[in-house]
C-alpha cells in the first residue's frame, strides 16, 4: 500500500484539499480529527492534561480558550501538551494504516500538520504541502471566530515555516486562488496515483 502525507500550515486549506481526496474514495487519516476526539468530554488525554494543566478542564470538557492562552504565555506549553497528545494519536495512525492494509487499498491519506516535525514523512511514499499567501492565510484563520491571529501565530511559528515545507514535499498545491484551481490540482495528481505513475 502507499501512503500520500498531505501537510500545511493553519488557514493553507488542507482540509479542502483532503475532502477531495475522500469524495474520491481514497481513506484519509485526520489527525486534527483525532485530536479532537482525544479532547473531546471524556475524552482519553484529558486526566493527563488536566494533571499537567490544573483549571484547563472544567466539568468534563477541555477549556480551549484557556489552553490557548497558556500556550501563548509560554511556548513550552505546547511542547507539553504534543507529549501528551501525539503518542495517542500515533496509536490510532498506527490502527487506521492497518486496517486499510488488511482492506486491500492501494493508496491512502495521512493528513497531519506536523507531517515533517515529527518525521511522519517518513511512513510515507510520497508528501503533498498545502499552501497559500500569508495574507489569504490571516483571513481564513480570523475568519473562523475561534481563535486570534496572536493565537494562531504561536501554533505556526512552533512549526516549519511553510515556504521550507514546500521545498521537502514531493508535491505543492496552491490554494490562493479559488476552489476550482485547487479541484483541477487535485484531481490531476488522483489521476497520476490511478495510473500507478505517482
Amino acid at each position: 500500500m502507499k501512503i500520500l502525507g498531505v501537510t500545511g500550515s493553519m488557514g493553507m486549506g488542507k482540509s479542502t484539499v483532503c475532502a477531495l481526496f475522500q469524495q474520491y474514495g481514497f481513506p484519509v487519516f485526520d489527525a486534527d480529527r483525532v485530536v479532537h476526539q482525544i479532547q473531546a468530554p471524556h475524552g482519553k488525554g484529558l486526566k493527563k492534561i488536566e494533571q499537567t494543566f490544573p483549571g484547563a478542564v472544567k466539568n468534563n470538557a477541555l477549556d480551549r480558550n484557556y489552553l490557548r492562552h497558556l500556550i501563548v504565555q509560554d511556548r513550552n506549553n505546547l511542547k507539553k501538551i504534543e507529549q501528551i497528545i501525539l503518542p495517542m494519536v500515533a496509536q490510532e495512525r498506527e490502527k487506521f494504516i492497518r486496517l486499510a492494509q488488511a482492506r486491500g487499498i492501494k493508496w491512502c491519506i495521512l493528513d497531519v500538520p506536523l507531517l515533517f516535525e515529527k518525521k511522519i514523512n517518513l511512513l510515507c511514499t510520497k508528501t503533498l504541502v498545502v499552501a497559500a499567501p500569508v495574507n489569504i492565510q490571516k483571513i481564513r484563520i480570523l475568519k473562523r471566530n475561534k481563535i486570534t491571529w496572536e493565537q494562531a501565530r504561536a501554533f505556526i511559528d512552533a512549526q516549519i515555516p511553510s515556504r521550507t515545507k514546500c521545498k521537502m514535499a514531493d508535491i505543492v498545491i496552491q490554494t490562493g486562488l479559488s476552489k476550482a484551481h485547487t479541484f483541477f490540482q487535485v484531481k490531476k495528481i488522483i489521476r497520476l496515483m490511478q495510473a500507478g505513475q505517482l
